[in-house]
């Protein structure tokens, strides 16, 4: 590289000094491009990406990634006795088993349990904050994840009705609707069946 080109590296337009500064004072959460990741390898199918990725704030993806890390531990802790060929998988943080929608789009929900050694989808489940519980996110969220196998929501405490309406709103198929909460003093949260 010449002393010519170095210095016009260096040189950023207004533009581009303007887009490097944004991108490094934003959160990893507002920026699509690292929440898409990587555009798939010819033969792959695209990855399911939601608008509403970004809607949780970074205090509240905290206590989201404890939750969902809490539920997937007490709830869905497959394999069992009574299902030894089930398997329990967590999107988070990082993907690990898709479910295969539509449009040959993969989705990846909060929880995928799915049935060994065929990998078949059984059951999917999504922990929501008290930020995510609307309409958009169970539009873009719950509504074509209950298409891929029985749907399980976990939302705070007293979000139960709220999001129990919007599901009939939206005749999003859910099996169950889970409230959640952590009590000071005890480390597991507490979980109860709303419908």
């Amino acid at each position: 590289m010449t002393e010519e080109q170095e210095t016009s590296a260096d040189n950023l337009g207004p533009v581009d000094r303007a887009t490097t500064a944004i991108r490094k004072n934003l959160p990893k959460s507002l920026l699509l491009a690292d929440v898409v990741g990587e555009p798939p390898a010819p033969g792959q199918p695209a990855v399911y990406v939601p608008p509403t990725t970004a809607l949780r704030t970074e205090s509240r993806q905290l206590i989201h990634d404890r939750a969902l890390k809490d539920i997937t531990r007490l709830r869905f802790s497959f394999p069992t006795e009574k299902y030894p060929d089930y398997k329990t998988y967590v999107n988070n943080p990082s993907r690990t088993m898709g479910a295969a929608m539509e449009g040959g789009l993969v989705a990846y929900p909060d929880i995928v349990v799915v049935q060994h050694p065929e990998n078949n989808c059984k059951v999917v489940a999504e922990v929501e904050t008290n930020e995510t519980v609307r309409e958009a996110v169970a539009r873009f969220e719950w509504l074509p994840y209950a298409e891929l196998a029985p749907l399980y929501l976990y939302v705070p405490v007293g979000k139960g009705d709220e999001a129990l309406a919007l599901c009939r709103q939206l005749d999003i198929p859910v099996v169950g609707v889970r409230t959640w909460r952590y009590i000071a003093g005890y480390d597991d949260p507490e979980i109860n069946d709303h419908y």
